[in-house]
Parts: structure tokens; C-alpha cells; sequence
């Protein structure tokens, strides 16, 4: 269910040091008239001029600057449409089967805290037989209750051969008009000897409640009852 920050480096001027330079400008004496024997004037020898030393420059640490991720915004996988298409209608409840392309993209959701569950109800089902269901309602729902129903069937039929058992889930709630999808974890082992996923398990009958009072306990949200 993810990105990588490119860095921008910002540039910083450097102050340049300029080296004033003095030098001494030559005097010179004019000669007085004398009785006494004439003497040339003497000129003074011009002052060498000094350097000063140069100044070295500072070196100039350039910081890199990170470039700020734009907010993660929610992730739509159901649509935008409301009421939602494709969904079942009891009152202010939706339902529906997702696909697994749905469940990937919800998954993928990194936007929604409670999206963490069920990522790591998938991952469960790996092992065991699960059915999912997405809901949705025109009100806030404090907390979901579904009820379903394991049944083993023919293949080629499509006839029930066995219940294997029912099962109730709770889930955490959701906003007026928010999705959710909701994993149907049963106690079923649903691989062969050879570790290969044995299709002829389905969950049915399956029925979906907004609740509105206290939120239960949610550290176990799958109870089955085997038939």
C-alpha cells in the first residue's frame, strides 16, 4: 500500500572582500639661496608602497533545503458520487461487495488512520476464509455490526453443500458518507495439503448495521461460531 522527496539546494550570495590599497605620495623640498656653497636639493625617495595581506575568504556552507510534501489527500475508490452507485439501500445504510481492486486501492489509503486494520485483516486472510463487505452511511455511524454466514458449495453447481458456521464483526465507525471496507475474518482453514486456497468457501448472507450508542470493545472484532 508508496514516494521519494526530491531536494532543492538554495543558493547564498558570497561578500566578496575588497583589499583597499594606501600608498605615500613623495615630498620634495625646495632649495633656499645661500652664501655659503650651493647644495643640490635632495629629493626624498618615494615610499614603497605595502600590501596588505589578503583577506581569505570564508567558505560558504551551502544548506540543504527539503522540499515540503504537499498534504496527503483521500484516496477514492468508491467514487465521489453520492448516493453512491453500485451499492444496496436499507434506510441511511449502503452496502456492497467490494472487488479486489477496490480493497487494493482502499488499502493503499495512507490518508486514513483506520485504514491500518484493514491492512492487517488481508493479511490474515491469507490463512483463513474471509468474506468483505464496504459500507457507508448519510449519517455518522459510531460503530459497524455485520452478521454473515460460511457455507461450503459446489463448484460446478453453485448449490450449498455445507454451513460451516456464522459469524458476527464488529468494526470501528465512520463519518456521514465515508467508505469503509470491512474484512469478514472466519476460524476456517482454507488451503490444501499443498498449500493451495480451496475457492469452494463463501460467506453469505450477510447483514450490516449503523450503530449510534458506545463503541465495544474492538481489540477482537471476529466472534464464529462453528455449525
Amino acid at each position: 500500500m508508496e514516494q521519494r522527496l526530491k531536494k532543492l539546494v538554495a543558493t547564498f550570495l558570497i561578500s566578496i572582500l575588497t583589499l583597499s590599497m594606501t600608498s605615500a605620495v613623495a615630498a620634495t623640498t625646495s632649495p633656499k639661496p645661500s652664501a655659503t656653497p650651493t647644495v643640490k636639493a635632495s629629493t626624498k625617495p618615494s615610499a614603497k608602497e605595502t600590501k596588505k595581506p589578503a583577506a581569505k575568504k570564508k567558505k560558504v556552507v551551502k544548506k540543504k533545503k527539503r522540499k515540503k510534501l504537499p498534504p496527503l489527500q483521500p484516496v477514492s475508490c468508491f467514487g465521489k458520487a453520492w448516493p453512491p452507485s453500485g451499492f444496496t439501500q436499507n434506510g441511511e445504510v449502503f452496502a456492497k461487495i467490494p472487488t479486489a481492486a477496490q480493497l487494493q486501492c482502499e488499502s493503499s489509503d495512507n490518508y486514513t488512520p483506520a485504514k491500518v486494520f484493514l491492512r492487517a485483516d488481508l493479511r490474515k486472510c491469507d490463512e483463513f476464509a474471509c468474506g468483505a463487505v464496504t459500507v457507508a452511511s448519510e449519517t455518522r455511524c459510531t460503530w459497524w455490526e455485520v452478521t454473515s454466514t460460511f457455507e461450503r458449495i459446489d463448484l460446478k453447481t453453485g448449490k450449498i453443500e455445507e454451513t460451516l458456521g456464522t459469524l458476527r464483526t464488529v468494526s470501528q465507525g465512520t463519518n456521514a458518507k465515508a467508505f469503509q471496507s470491512i474484512m469478514l475474518i472466519s476460524e476456517i482453514k482454507h488451503k490444501d495439503a499443498d498449500g493451495k486456497i480451496l475457492n469452494n468457501i463463501k460467506a453469505s448472507g450477510i447483514a450490516v448495521s449503523c450503530h449510534h450508542d458506545a463503541i465495544p470493545d474492538l481489540s477482537n472484532r471476529n466472534f464464529f461460531k462453528a455449525s
